[in-house]
């Protein structure tokens, strides 16, 4: 496991949004004094859960950058789709079930046996409230079988998150689509998207050309890329996802913050991105840099 020291979640200040990458569609955030993660995956593997010990399924690349209990506090977990490596039983066994989850369509079949009080399906264009904390679904173009060809249909959804003015969106597994666009209309400060698994899932994944693309389109000022170098899931070499989405965006790759798992960003009160790096700098203190940003 990687050093943790490097950032200190309990440490994040509740007047800003904090965000850490943990791996593949795992964010852990502070919005403004609320504690969310996504999609989390906590485990060296993920699929079918044999025993509280051994799941079958792909291991992980990257270790887990924390443990389940350096996590908390955790006051909601966002769940996009049913998909295994995004609703992993096991890690939601591993999380404090006082947390709310807020999930999509069907899921709480699945969610709901494993002893939490508060589980919230949202239907595209519903929305919750958490602690001030604004969270409104909306579409994507994926889909939710947990075992595919066969099995339930489970739905699926992105995330908008709101409060204090400042707005997030998490958007699920998702082919091109022109979706996002309607966000343009009241821009997002930053936007998470899925940059991986295209070869050959193109027709349910974006590659990153096209998630430069609808990240442009929704008119998010800060892209955090996801759903890359974790699993090996799709045939594309795992350097290539981040080397061409940094390609596509050109002389503005600064846009995208958090560039490697483990690492952590809060959003700017003005112009200054404060990247926080994964390694502890000399006495423990995080490396911090800072970026100008458009």
């Amino acid at each position: 496991m990687h050093n943790s020291s490097a950032f200190a979640p309990v440490a994040w200040p509740d007047e800003r949004l904090t965000v850490a990458n943990l791996g593949h569609a795992t964010l852990l955030m502070n919005f403004f004094g609320v504690r969310l993660i996504s999609d989390p995956t906590l485990f060296e593997r993920i699929g079918v859960s044999l025993n509280p010990f051994f799941t079958l399924g792909p291991k992980r690349i990257v270790a887990p950058p924390l443990s389940p209990p350096e996590l908390t506090p955790v006051d909601v977990i966002l769940i996009t789709h049913a998909h295994m490596d995004h609703l992993d039983i096991r890690s939601l066994k591993a999380l404090p079930r006082k947390a709310v989850v807020v999930t999509a369509r069907g899921c709480s079949r699945i969610i709901g046996p494993l002893g939490y009080g508060d589980v919230r399906e949202l239907r595209w264009g519903e929305s919750t409230e958490v602690s001030g904390l604004r969270i409104t679904a909306m579409g994507a173009r994926h889909w939710g079988k947990r075992w595919p060809p066969f099995g339930a249909d489970y739905g699926f959804a992105s995330y908008v998150l709101e409060k204090q003015g400042r707005r997030m969106l998490l958007a699920c597994d998702s082919a091109y689509t022109e979706l996002f666009s309607e966000l343009s209309r009241k821009p997002p400060d930053v936007a998470a998207f899925s940059i991986s698994a295209y070869n050959p899932f193109i027709w349910n994944h974006a590659n990153p050309e096209e998630v430069w693309r609808m990240f442009v389109e929704s008119g998010a000022n800060h892209l955090i890329p996801i759903h890359w170098g974790t699993f090996r899931l799709s045939r594309e070499p795992m350097h290539e996802p981040m080397a061409r989405l940094m390609a596509a965006a050109g002389d503005e790759e600064e846009r995208i913050v958090i560039r490697k798992i483990g690492g952590a960003w809060s959003l700017p009160k003005a112009h200054g991105a404060r990247v926080l790096a994964p390694e502890a700098a000399p006495g423990g203190e995080p490396r911090t840099s800072t970026r100008e940003t458009r």
